[in-house]
């Protein structure tokens, strides 16, 4: 039943009656009927409780009780309206509504007034609509987060268009440069100099920008393989050791508190990670500064080890309001940065994904003038026995891990025989010349089937690598690789065979690696790295024939 105000005229009783029958079975509308001259409620629908949550006499005593629920800048559009309003027609208008209690619940209501015909009264209706409301929300939300990736995606392409557009109308002006300095030995070889530091620019670039773009489509799968942690500390000192040394900086790696050193995850991928804090910790310290990388064992939780992997430098430091931004493509703390210090800009967006992917997180410390502290938690899972014997078995823990067989220092060309496989015909040009200037003899296969073809019917020993193409029209250089390895002659088996490709991703590296393959080298081809591929593979091939 609805509640009747106790001073209605008699005449009025036809009408509530009405509104009752008509109104019975509406559970979603709260209706009430007011008088004109002083808006005493005269008629209250009975779901008024239900819906708004005050008792109906309340309103009666006090019929302000509502309006004090609506939030402030709605109340004063409300009121607005009701200002503006002629008394004749209807209006409407939606608006919050906070229903009381001891945790407020916020809904949504649409109000409509209007004049009821031949009579001294005003019907108002409030009608719930906060599903409606929040699916307006929603769907606001949605095209607000679409617009602002349209316009993330429209700002990254322009700066990646100014960042592709600043080397390459360097080098074609160098190129230019070269031509007039054609007859001047010194200044020529200065030229091409400063393009190939261009150039090694742009494809650094180009290969950052396609790691974002595969980390944020998701086709970036981690790998879950076991490693000792010892070794990843071990190689992380060796690598920037001379670097450290020649900028003057002290540099230093250490294990701290680490019980749990045999884990399984996405190696290549952990270093990824800390080698670009350990760059960017390097690059912005000066002489005299030092980096300390710090790798420990945080705490385990059954079959998981969380571990801290820590890289501070005592180096330029940032402003702490940048922080928020560092993560984000292109983001550098000032337009200088880029000039003094080189970089993509875009090797913290890709950090932070790649710590992201592994379940883990960053926290940046850092201070101007007093250097900057990066902190990567990451949890790994444990390796059970038969995965810690194996790695031991393959020499893969500290313990075991000799350094006989070669190291990229001890690799010579000079008097190899080389077979190359490549499609291309500049892309071979190129690189016969480099390796014939080293003393290699090439001998060239320009499609899959062609090298497996070579290789079986050449001598025993006859080559000393095959690198493969991994593009190839008719059969890819891992399909070839996996029927070179299946002939029945010994050198199949140990001839070093290693991937050349312009897609130079972990992920490639893996499959070459399935496939059979020593190595995975980028194009364009890198003498020091293809030396540090054979070199690991000559030892490799040693080793498995020691076996």
């Amino acid at each position: 039943m609805g509640l009747f105000g106790t001073k209605h005229k008699q005449s009025d009783a036809r009408l509530h009656q009405l509104l009752e029958d008509v109104y019975a079975d509406s559970d979603q509308c709260v209706r009430i009927l007011l008088r004109r001259t002083d808006l005493y409620p005269v008629y209250i629908s009975a779901n008024f409780r239900t819906m708004l949550g005050i008792d109906p006499q309340r309103y009666v005593d006090d019929i302000y009780v509502l309006m004090r629920r609506i939030p402030a800048e709605d109340r004063l559009k409300l009121e607005r309206t009701i200002k503006a309003w002629d008394r004749v027609g209807k209006f409407n208008q939606c608006c919050a509504y906070d229903m009381p209690g001891e945790q407020p619940i916020r809904k949504h209501f649409r109000l409509a007034v209007m004049p009821v015909t031949n009579s001294e009264r005003y019907l108002v209706e409030l009608v719930d609509v906060t599903e409606e409301q929040q699916a307006i929300e929603q769907a606001r939300a949605e095209r607000d987060r679409a617009l602002q990736i349209v316009e993330g995606r429209s700002s990254f392409m322009s700066q990646m268009s100014h960042e592709i557009r600043t080397p390459l109308n360097g080098i074609k002006g160098i190129i230019e440069l070269a031509r007039d300095h054609s007859v001047d030995r010194e200044l020529l070889l200065d030229d091409l100099q400063r393009a190939d530091e261009l150039s090694g620019y742009l494809l650094s670039l180009v290969n950052d920008v396609l790691d974002m773009s595969r980390l944020n489509s998701g086709h970036v799968e981690l790998e879950a393989l076991p490693f000792d942690m010892r070794l990843v500390a071990r190689e992380l000192q060796s690598m920037f050791e001379k670097q450290a040394q020649d900028a003057q900086i002290g540099y230093r790696v250490e294990m701290d508190g680490a019980a749990d050193v045999f884990l399984v995850g996405d190696r290549m991928r952990l270093n990824q990670v800390i080698v670009n804090f350990i760059s960017n910790a390097l690059k912005f310290t000066d002489a005299g500064g030092s980096v300390t990388v710090t790798v420990r064992e945080m705490y385990r939780s059954e079959q998981t080890v969380n571990y801290l992997i820590r890289v501070r430098d005592t180096g330029k430091g940032m402003d702490p309001c940048y922080i928020s931004r560092i993560f984000l493509p292109f983001e550098q703390e000032d337009r200088t940065i880029a000039r003094r210090y080189g970089g993509t800009g875009l090797g913290m967006a890709i950090t932070d994904a790649l710590v992201d992917l592994m379940g883990g997180k960053i926290v940046v410390d850092t201070e101007p003038g007093k250097g900057s502290d990066f902190a990567a938690y990451i949890p790994f899972k444990l390796a059970d026995e038969k995965q810690i014997e194996q790695l031991e078995q393959n020499g893969e823990t500290l313990e075991t891990r000799s350094d006989e067989g070669g190291t990229p220092t001890e690799y010579t060309f000079a008097g190899k025989r080389f077979l190359l496989a490549e499609d291309n015909n500049l892309n071979a040009m190129i690189a016969t010349a480099m390796l014939e200037d080293l003393g290699v003899a090439v001998d060239r296969a320009d499609d899959g089937p062609v090298v497996v073809d070579m290789f079986e019917r050449s001598a025993a020993d006859a080559y000393d690598a095959i690198l493969m193409d991994i593009q190839m029209p008719t059969l890819n250089g891992w399909e070839a690789t996996h029927r070179i390895r299946a002939l029945e002659r010994p050198d199949a088996q140990t001839v070093p065979i290693i991937a050349l490709s312009a897609n130079n991703y972990v992920e490639d590296a893996r499959e070459s690696r399935k496939a059979g393959m020593n190595g995975h080298a980028g194009k364009p081809i890198e003498i020091a790295e293809l030396k540090a591929q054979l070199a690991a593979a000559t030892a490799e091939s040693a080793l498995s024939s020691r076996r």
